[in-house]
């Protein structure tokens, strides 16, 4: 909490241990908070504050990172109320300081997995009608080109099930042979042998359609 007209900042024993700040501390200023706040959101965060004030709001949140001392970043959502006297004008303001750096984390988590999807769909479909397009041509009727067309599309199922298994991390080059010649393989048709090859995602779903 703190007086509009001063500079002082009286803390909890909580917020000095969140902020990085020496044990015991119970007096900062607003000063000093306002230089922990990261360089890149430190002015949003005064013009926040300063456009509260002007328009009279009573409470307000803002979430932004701050630099502690030993150069760890965290975030924090901070919640103010804001104090007015009979004639509008502010008084105290108190608030509250929430660390939020693992829900932060988590949603950048997920930003990027949902980019990541997004990327791999549009692909996929870009991959989908590039083999459509070649089927047809290469097809004599609807039935040869439904056949085939329904054979490739498996195909690529079963080696986004195999790059799943493998968190599409890779795709060993033996696992995808035996899975798109299972089949077609009978005791005595086929031998597979040769070194450990790890083919990336994007190898992995040329390499099984070209099997195929």
């Amino acid at each position: 909490s703190y007086a509009i007209e001063t500079d002082e900042m009286h803390v909890s024993e909580g917020y000095a241990a969140l902020h990085g700040l020496p044990e015991g501390t119970l007096m900062t200023t607003r000063s000093e908070w306002l230089s922990r706040a990261h360089p890149e959101d430190r002015q949003r965060v005064a013009d926040v504050r300063k456009q509260a004030l002007r328009k009279r709001i009573s409470e307000y949140d803002i979430e932004y990172r701050i630099v502690r001392p030993d150069n760890t970043l965290r975030w924090i959502e901070s919640r103010s109320i804001i104090f007015y006297n009979k004639q509008g004008i502010p008084q105290r303001v108190v608030g509250i300081s929430i660390d939020v750096t693992e829900r932060k984390r988590t949603e950048e988590r997920q930003r990027v997995l949902v980019a990541e999807l997004d990327h791999r769909v549009k692909n996929l479909l870009s991959t989908i009608s590039a083999i459509a397009a070649h089927t047809m041509d290469a097809s004599s009727s609807m039935q040869q080109f439904v056949a085939a067309l329904d054979g490739r599309i498996r195909s690529m199922a079963l080696t986004h099930e195999l790059l799943s298994g493998h968190r599409w991390q890779g795709i060993p080059l033996a696992q995808l042979l035996r899975r798109e010649l299972a089949p077609y393989v009978t005791k005595s048709n086929t031998d597979i042998k040769g070194p450990d090859v790890l083919l990336s995602a994007e190898a992995g779903q040329t390499i099984a359609m070209v099997v195929h």
